[in-house]
């Protein structure tokens, strides 16, 4: 995950936690020691903006929505990435201060849904008081949870930590590791602190219900803030490179020719193209231990503290570059595999799982609007969507998303047709992917660029589809004239959006 450029954002400051010897150096006594963590939140304002999936062209208007932060230094804010996604502009407004504050996105980090913001330090009246981040965990524990209101008032809630647990993450396809709270006092608010009874803070908030909130821990905060505070760009942690599913059926591991007392291990039933170990491992391995911790049949493994937890933990641990170590069952035998912990970015993907803040890529002559295909243009078919989109468009990103074809890197599809006397008979056609057009293969939006000065002789720009749909003939003839009324009529300020 790369540092983002500077965004100004207009943060709702209530308080923020952290600490870095930098910071105290500037500011003397800045780490909390006692008080109502008034000066360690913050309430932070974010106004978003989306581009529309079936028109690319078009912003959707501005709305407005709110989290919570924790100071980690005098200047610098913690909290979850999810509600930045979309951010146009955010304010920020501290306790001590009633002007808006300005500040930037220091590093952000989508699959494990954490973003560092840093505050112009000659705007505060005052430093945050910085809170650390424990490793604490306890089944049962009584957890305080506070965040600051728009009034400047430190709210408060309470809930009992129940479980750790690796579940899916709301801004990426990674799972990552989270606390579960019960029987809690109230909804909990996004980004919301909570602390343990002595003031350690344990982690913050991203998901919830009456009854339940979900944490990111202190452990996963402090490696994010570790490598979002290195003076390189930010290379986030490992994921894995394959998928497993779980050893309970004895014919499969007869089949494996795997010893009958050997009960544990879990099956490696796909390899990616990229991440922590798509260069050493193979489909049909079985995953026996990953740096030295034994792997069940669910593919999970032992922790000291959190009990049962899935090996996901064990691979998010490792900074990218980092060395990690798989011993697996292979052909009949048992191996040492070395290898490296690396990630599989959403940008590397065939279909993309989030593409946040981008403008979609697309390309229109003659009425038809050409798109590179994307988890959220699928998720335009609304809930229960992949019941609902085309099958094919559906294998896309199901099947080959992590394994694309060699050569492929984005899969282009015909979205819709804006009718005009030039498509007339071709209206009613879209959401089929682009095979050819002029005669060359198109594995890229770019493609089509070249393709336009392919067959200069031709009176016609031919586009081919997959599946056997109709061929569309685009007369080139005051083709340009054309466009140009088409965009007129349609409110398109450009032609495309590819690069």
């Amino acid at each position: 995950m790369k540092k983002p450029a500077l965004v100004i954002i207009g943060l709702f400051f209530i308080g923020l936690c952290g600490s870095c010897r930098h910071a105290e150096e500037t500011f003397p006594n800045t780490h909390r020691v006692s008080g109502s963590f008034e000066d360690s939140l913050v309430s932070i304002q974010i106004s978003s903006s989306w581009f529309d999936g079936l028109q690319p062209w078009k912003r959707s208007p501005s709305q407005t929505n709110f989290c919570c932060g924790t100071a980690v230094g005098p200047d610098e804010i913690v909290t979850i990435a999810e509600p930045f996604a979309y951010a146009s502009f955010v304010q920020v407004k501290t306790h001590r201060s009633a002007e808006y504050i300005p500040a930037r996105i220091k590093a952000i980090d989508y699959d494990l849904n954490l973003c560092l913001l840093q505050i112009d330090r000659q705007q505060l009246a005052a430093p945050l008081l910085a809170v650390p981040f424990s490793k604490g965990f306890g089944k049962g524990l009584e957890l305080n949870g506070r965040w600051l209101s728009s009034d400047a008032l430190v709210k408060t809630s309470r809930g009992f930590l129940d479980r750790a647990v690796v579940r899916r993450c709301p801004t990426s396809y990674q799972k990552i590791l989270t606390f579960v709270l019960t029987s809690t006092s109230r909804q909990t608010s996004r980004g919301e602190l909570y602390t343990d009874s002595k003031g350690s803070a344990l982690g913050i908030a991203f998901d919830g219900s009456e009854t339940e909130a979900v944490l990111l821990p202190g452990e996963t905060i402090n490696l994010f803030l570790t490598e979002a505070r290195q003076d390189t760009e930010y290379k986030g942690y490992g994921t894995p490179g394959y998928e497993t599913y779980e050893m309970v059926d004895p014919a499969v591991r007869k089949f494996l020719k795997m010893p009958e007392d050997r009960k544990d291990g879990c099956f490696v039933s796909v390899v990616y193209t990229k991440g922590t170990g798509s260069e050493v491992l193979k489909p049909q391995d079985v995953i026996l231990e990953i740096d030295g911790n034994p792997i069940d049949a669910f593919g999970r493994c032992k922790h000291p503290v959190y009990e049962d937890i899935s090996y996901e933990y064990l691979i998010q641990r490792h900074r990218v570059g980092e060395p990690i170590t798989f011993t697996v069952f292979r052909e009949g035998k048992e191996l040492t595999l070395q290898s490296t912990a690396s990630r599989f970015d959403s940008a590397d993907m065939l279909v993309p799982y989030q593409e946040y803040g981008k403008q979609p890529k697309y390309f229109i002559t003659g009425g038809y609007i050409f798109q590179k295909l994307t988890l959220d243009y699928l998720r335009l078919w609304g809930e229960n969507w992949q019941g609902k989109v085309p099958p094919h468009l559906l294998n896309y990103y199901r099947n080959l998303s992590m394994n694309p074809p060699e050569g492929r890197k984005e899969v282009v599809i015909l979205s819709f047709v804006l009718p005009a006397e030039i498509n007339l008979g071709y209206q009613n056609m879209g959401r089929i992917v682009v095979k050819t057009f002029n005669g060359v293969e198109i594995k890229q939006m770019s493609d089509i660029l070249t393709a336009l000065n392919a067959a200069p002789e031709s009176p016609f720009h031919v586009v081919e589809f997959e599946m056997n749909y109709p061929t569309v003939v685009i007369p080139k003839e005051n083709l340009e004239q054309t466009d140009q009324m088409i965009f007129q009529l349609y409110g398109i300020p450009k032609s495309s959006n590819i690069n």
